[in-house]
């Protein structure tokens, strides 16, 4: 590192550490430090600490736990930061006894904490599936500090999440509401699959509802599973409400979405918004949720939108039989006051390839409805 007669900067030698430490390249740190000490630079705190990060990153844990010791008695492990390097890598690398024996000598050793540590371990314990663990940790967290940051209440509601603990998850909630901590997405993700896995679906969907309005995007797996589950129970307008989040959200949908949405539309009577589904997405639909639509469209949706309707299902491509037409026909029929609907279907039929069917035309409603003062039919 010497070069046109500048004295090596200690803090040079550290910014290379760092990017090493990124990719774990312990060969090129090795190389970096034997330079330090030809260079007469004192290894400090900050360098042997990066160097730990190095090693850990690396896979290489024996040398760590080596370099920890060092550490130690050189009195550059009086807090937790070290301790925490080693335990996370070890954790994160599947050696989640090894990673719960670093903590528990730590806890031996009284070295300060800030409860980072919990919330490393709450957190490996987690994704062992060693959730009574984890909730225990939550509580002996609790027990012993009273500062709490948005990193340690995410770990502990998934802690509390994952055992079923509702009352705590309902604390951790009002926690957060009294230190004025605002919610991240992971915060919201926890706690959507939480409600949805006790089936507390509608609280499931005003979080995600609270979520999207906060400016996070959820994913689509548990956007689909909630819709799938608020339209089982009944929640027909909340499963819109849900797809629509997903929707204006600008990202590919997966096909299925929209025929699933489609069939609860259908289910719940939301003919309108299901009309909305369908002239956006007719080319995603199968032609029998297609027909499915239609017929409970033109049999009780409103009447102002079936010529709408009608002409949206003819422009995705599918063939409009004849007893569609007269379900529409026959709704018109019944209601005179809807003339001018009625002239406008039959004008547009033939020039799209239909005919009005012979029990439309032999309806006498029909003809002394529907006709020109020369009693013919007004279709051309």
């Amino acid at each position: 590192m010497k070069d046109e007669g500048h004295s090596p900067n200690v803090y040079h030698y550290s910014s290379l550490l760092n990017a090493y430490s990124v990719d774990g390249n312990y060969k090129k740190a090795d190389e970096l430090v034997q330079d330090m000490k030809s260079a007469g630079l004192v290894l400090n705190k900050v360098i042997l600490t990066t160097m730990l990060k190095v090693y850990v990153r690396g896979g290489l844990f024996e040398k760590s736990r080596e370099l920890l010791t060092e550490l130690e008695a050189l009195g550059y492990a009086e807090d937790e930061m070290p301790y925490c390097l080693l335990m996370d890598g070890l954790a994160k690398a599947g050696h989640i006894h090894e990673a719960k024996s670093v903590f528990d000598e730590m806890k031996r050793k009284h070295v300060r904490s800030d409860g980072y540590s919990h919330s490393i371990m709450i957190s490996a314990f987690c994704r062992s599936g060693l959730f009574e663990e984890a909730k225990q940790l939550a509580c002996d967290f609790e027990a012993t500090y009273d500062k709490y940051d948005l990193v340690i209440l995410n770990t502990m509601l998934c802690a509390y999440c994952r055992v079923g603990e509702m009352e705590s998850v309902m604390k951790m909630m009002k926690k957060m509401d009294e230190l004025a901590i605002s919610p991240d997405w992971n915060t919201f993700n926890i706690l959507i699959k939480y409600f949805s896995k006790e089936k507390l679906y509608l609280l499931a969907y005003r979080t995600m509802e609270d979520m999207h309005k906060k400016g996070h995007q959820p994913e689509e797996e548990l956007c689909s599973s909630l819709i799938f589950h608020l339209g089982k129970i009944g929640a027909h307008s909340e499963a819109f409400s849900v797809y629509n989040i997903l929707r204006y959200s600008k990202r590919t949908m997966c096909r299925a979405l929209h025929e699933k949405i489609l069939h609860i539309l259908i289910a719940g009577h939301l003919l309108k918004d299901a009309y909305v589904v369908v002239k956006d997405n007719a080319g995603l639909i199968s032609s029998p949720a297609i027909k499915k639509f239609a017929t409970s469209f033109l049999k009780s949706g409103n009447i102002n939108l079936i010529n709408d309707v009608i002409k949206a299902i003819h422009s995705s491509g599918y063939k409009i039989d004849q007893g569609l037409f007269h379900m529409a026909i026959s709704r018109y029929i019944a209601q005179p006051e809807k003339k001018e609907l009625l002239l406008h279907l039959l004008q547009w039929m033939p020039g799209h390839g239909y005919v009005v069917d012979s029990s439309s035309r032999n309806d006498p409603r029909f003809w002394s409805t529907y006709t020109n003062p020369n009693r013919q039919p007004v279709i051309r």
